[in-house]
């Protein structure tokens, strides 16, 4: 038996009494709880509470039906009656009809910088159409506040503020294009280009904007230096905005400009690339670029020179005396060019001008090659339609046991787009009136060498149709291939087929077709049926006859 000693069992002791205390007590308030309950209950009776409560409950909805009635009764925000007076301020200026009534706006205490700028706009373009007079409202007090709201400076450059650079952001942040188009006139030649590299930067095309710019550029007299026209070339190219009267005027400042350029090639590099990508083919301005590029060698990278031939592959032209060019783009190694695909190009453009050697076009088919496209992912579609167009060019011409593999060649996806669909529909139902039968006329033919061509037929030597069963091994038999060239197919300006068809056309020469290319210019399928058939019949007989097809 365990013993404790007299201090702890002294503890023991206590513990045990307050724990039995705790309890008694605990126990007592519990039953004065229950009994103080049923006292409340039995001093108030069910019915008065439920009246209470009731009481309560009209209150509040009395309480809410007054929060309803102040809010139905209850007058618009500040702001909301800022916009509407925004708003009625915008009717009046479009409905002012002479300078009173516009200027009487200008009274109003919120009118912003937007409006000043659309109301000074109005009186700019009422004076230079000479609706009004200048003396008219130039010390008006009311035109003399929208000067202070809109440039801040003194009444005799009001009118000239617009032209300032402080004020091109309004011109681009205006809402109405056409209110803003207005003011492109009073700015200068580069605050123009200004402009127009921040519609590019933007990616805004709107098309009021640039028209204008387009009109005031190309009236300037002030010659566009090469600098200003790679920024304009480069801004028209992103925005899909080939103006052929700014394009004709930019180009022949390049070729002034040219001669005074000595030691940048970057500028020449980045003219030459956007007419590429708008394939305007301004042959004297391409002439003078490759003749600069010659001329200095010595400063041009491998870059420049690649870039050259790719826009001159992409627009099938060959300057006179530019064979220095494709020298130099023909003594470069894979080696010196940055990515793997840009060597493609190169190659590919060579191959595209008839400029490129044996060896440069194995190169883009070895193994290694492919692998090298391959480090950043699967090959693009136009790549691989490429490699496909220079094996075939290899195979076609000289054998060689370096093949493209298979797994690049398959699954390329060769369609066409709406416009050229419907082109295409147009030039086949032509034909059906010469080939009727299906066994005489094939269509929709992939060549298995990167690129589709329309249809296919044979004739004899009198142009007559024989069925294509028959055709096969007969040499006295013609077998025509039909290429239908549209907008996107030719070059601007100089109206030819692109580098690309070209090559295509030649690659089915190569495998025994005569070829029939269908220009969109000339064929319109809105022609009566008699002028279609014999424009096609035409090309079937200069096709037959020429030996060189």
């Amino acid at each position: 038996m365990l013993r404790f000693s007299g201090s702890i069992s002294w503890r023991l002791g206590i513990r045990a009494i307050i724990r039995k205390q705790s309890t008694t007590n605990a126990a007592a308030v519990k039953t004065d709880k229950i009994e103080d309950t049923k006292n409340v209950q039995g001093k108030i009776p069910i019915a008065e509470t439920f009246k209470d409560t009731s009481g309560l409950v009209a209150a509040a909805f009395a309480h809410l039906n007054s929060e309803s009635e102040i809010t139905t009764t209850k007058k618009p925000s500040p702001k909301s009656a800022k916009i509407s007076r925004h708003q009625q301020l915008e009717n009046q200026i479009s409905k002012a009809a002479d300078v009173n009534s516009l200027l009487l706006v200008a009274e109003n205490p919120v009118v912003s910088r937007r409006h000043a700028l659309k109301m000074v706009s109005i009186l700019s373009e009422w004076s230079s159409t000479n609706k009004v007079n200048l003396n008219e409202f130039e010390k008006d007090p009311r035109f003399l506040k929208l000067c202070r709201i809109l440039a801040r400076t003194s009444t005799t450059h009001a009118m000239s503020s617009l032209t300032m650079a402080e004020d091109l952001s309004t011109v681009l942040g205006i809402t109405g294009d056409d209110e803003a188009a207005r003011l492109i006139s009073n700015l200068t030649l580069s605050q123009m280009i200004k402009v127009m590299k921040a519609l590019q930067q933007k990616g805004r095309r709107s098309t009021p904007l640039l028209r204008a710019l387009s009109h005031n550029i190309t009236s300037q007299a002030e010659v566009i230096d090469l600098k200003k026209s790679a920024d304009l070339l480069f801004s028209m190219a992103s925005l899909n905005f080939p103006d052929p009267l700014l394009l004709d005027r930019i180009c022949n400042d390049v070729i002034d400009s040219l001669p005074k350029n000595e030691d940048k090639p970057a500028v020449v590099n980045s003219i030459i690339v956007s007419l590429g990508l708008m394939k305007y083919r301004h042959e004297p301005a391409l002439s003078a670029i490759t003749e600069w590029m010659m001329d200095h060698s010595s400063v041009c990278r491998t870059s420049d020179v690649a870039s050259a031939v790719v826009t001159l592959a992409t627009l099938n032209y060959v300057p006179p005396g530019s064979e220095a060019l494709f020298e130099m783009a023909r003594s470069l190694k894979e080696e010196e060019v940055v990515k793997p695909s840009t060597w493609l190009d190169l190659v590919f453009s060579l191959l595209i001008l008839d400029k490129a050697d044996h060896h440069h076009l194995v190169s883009t088919l070895r193994p290694e090659f492919i692998d090298k496209l391959l480090t950043t992912g699967d090959i693009p579609i136009p790549c691989r339609r490429k490699l496909m167009m220079i094996d075939a060019y290899i195979q076609l011409t000289r054998q060689s046991s370096v093949l493209l593999p298979d797994d690049v060649r398959e699954g390329v996806p060769l369609v066409y787009n709406k416009e050229k669909a419907l082109f295409i529909h147009a030039v086949l139902e032509t034909f059906r009136s010469l080939v009727s039968s299906t066994n005489f006329l094939k269509k929709d033919c992939n060549s298995n060498m990167g690129f589709l061509y329309d249809a296919e037929f044979a004739v004899d030597a009198k142009c007559h149709p024989v069925p294509l069963d028959k055709a096969a091994g007969d040499k006295s038999v013609y077998r025509i291939a039909v290429m239908a060239l549209d907008y996107h197919d030719m070059s601007r300006r100089t109206i030819a087929p692109l580098g690309t068809s070209e090559l295509g056309a030649r690659l089915l020469r190569l495998k025994g077709y005569r070829v029939i290319q269908i220009h969109y210019t000339d064929f319109d399928p809105k022609d009566k049926l008699v002028t279609r058939v014999q424009y096609i019949e035409k090309l079937l007989k200069e096709a037959v006859n020429n030996k060189n097809n």
